[in-house]
């Protein structure tokens, strides 16, 4: 059985390495085309001589059951339109390219068979969710196949297309926010403190790791957390009643912002199937 993919980024690699080193599937399974080659593709093959590097889309899809699309949004159904007589019904196409739905990918032809995936960063250290809608086609094998190889390093989560934008924030899109609002923690404690900036961020970081292993491997929910650390009256509990105040609405506002990304990125794909097709 072959695995294909189109297109080499960096999700790309991220799958291809962690199917290789947790899922049922070998280099000689892995073949790989993609339109400029660069670091990431020259690293993985010399890393696994085996896979095959194809010089065309088309044998991609004429020789891989499952079919990885990782190309920009609005190159996604121009591939597929480019390799339309390669899908047949035995063709499996998995699209990660968010604001493309799998009824948009349905305009191509109805014959192959289509999932969508949203992948995640934190997947290549296993503990991620991968988001999964599966059109009403794929086979129950298929999508057997896609659960299970993507169970093997993170936590599949099948949504219904109405909410995988909202849901891509909380897992695809979640770490860059984490990221973000812990960098201006850092920075604040600095500019309150002669602490240095690395001070600063090993102490932050290793409390984001513990935080992350209480809520793991321990049970604790947010709430209850909250009520483990945050003595009524305390100083901690000044914090928590500060956030409780501001953060609803900048997440209410961070839901918006990128709920009017997801619409423009919705509405170029539909301009560009009444261009298409």
């Amino acid at each position: 059985m072959k695995v294909g993919f189109i297109g080499y980024g960096s999700m790309a690699d991220l799958l291809t390495r962690q199917l290789l080193a947790h899922a049922n599937v070998s280099p000689e399974d892995i073949i790989i085309y993609t339109r400029s080659e660069n670091e990431r593709l020259q690293e993985i093959h010399d890393l696994f001589p085996n896979i095959t590097i194809s010089k065309t889309s088309q044998a991609v899809f004429e020789q891989a059951q499952h079919t990885f699309v990782c190309v920009l949004p609005l190159a996604v159904l121009p591939v597929l339109l480019e390799n339309k007589p390669a899908l047949t019904k035995d063709s499996h196409v998995i699209s990660i390219a968010a604001g493309v739905s799998v009824d948009d990918l349905k305009h191509v032809t109805t014959a192959a068979q289509y999932s969508k995936l949203i992948p995640s960063l934190t997947t290549s250290v296993g503990i991620g969710t991968s988001l999964v809608n599966h059109d009403v086609a794929v086979s129950k094998e298929n999508q057997a196949w896609l659960d299970e190889a993507l169970g093997t390093f993170s936590s599949v989560m099948e949504v219904a297309e109405e909410n995988i934008d909202l849901a891509s924030d909380l897992t695809s899109s979640s770490p860059g926010f984490i990221a973000a609002i812990f960098e201006q923690f850092v920075q604040a404690a600095v500019r309150k403190s002669d602490l240095t900036e690395a001070q600063v961020f090993q102490m932050i970081r290793n409390s984001l790791a513990g935080t992350s292993k209480l809520l793991s491997e321990q049970g604790y929910t947010f709430d209850s957390l909250i009520k483990r650390v945050a003595t009524k009256g305390g100083i901690t509990a000044e914090g928590v009643d500060l956030s409780q105040d501001k953060l609803p609405a900048f997440f209410d506002e961070l839901l918006v912002r990128t709920a009017d990304k997801y619409a423009d990125h919705h509405a170029k794909i539909n301009e560009q199937i009444k261009e298409l097709f």
